[in-house]
């Protein structure tokens, strides 16, 4: 007897992931109680925000220094003269690869890059890195990006 590998069933695979077929009538009573669900879920995101919205400021003094590409610059300078900043933090992983970073974080930093809109109606964007400058600012370039770090 031998182990060789066995073909997997390409049909059964299919067949496990295609959901049942049924007549109109069954299908729309199956989405109206989803609906009913999706309702709710949607609302309580909606409560959800609306808390977010509510909570409490807290001060920041804005001189707290953080590092950019000329060493300390004040928070107040991430401004850049406008009224409010938009900033993302990026879960860094200090010693981590480029492909090692966080998934979600990546995805955004890649893809903000205009910024006239945010700029038009008084409103710098950064984003803000935990960790040593000098592997951010690698991560920063290798990404090719045009937003403040």
């Amino acid at each position: 007897m031998t182990n060789q590998p066995t073909e997997p069933n390409i049909s059964a695979v299919g067949d496990a992931a295609r959901p049942p077929v049924a007549d109109r009538t069954a299908f729309q009573a199956e989405l109206d109680r989803l609906r009913v669900r999706e309702k709710a879920h949607t609302r309580e995101g909606d409560a959800i925000a609306a808390a977010r919205r509510r909570l409490p400021m807290v001060e920041v003094d804005p001189r707290t220094p953080l590092i950019g590409a000329d060493g300390p610059v004040p928070l107040i300078d991430i401004f850049d003269g406008r009224s409010q900043l938009i900033a993302y933090f990026h879960m860094w992983h200090t010693g981590r690869p480029a492909a090692e970073q966080c998934e979600g974080c990546t995805f955004n930093a890649s893809h903000i890059d205009e910024l006239s809109y945010l700029h038009s109606r008084d409103v710098s964007y950064a984003i803000f890195y935990q960790g040593p400058y000098e592997e951010n600012s690698r991560y920063h370039d290798f990404i090719g990006h045009t937003v403040p770090c």
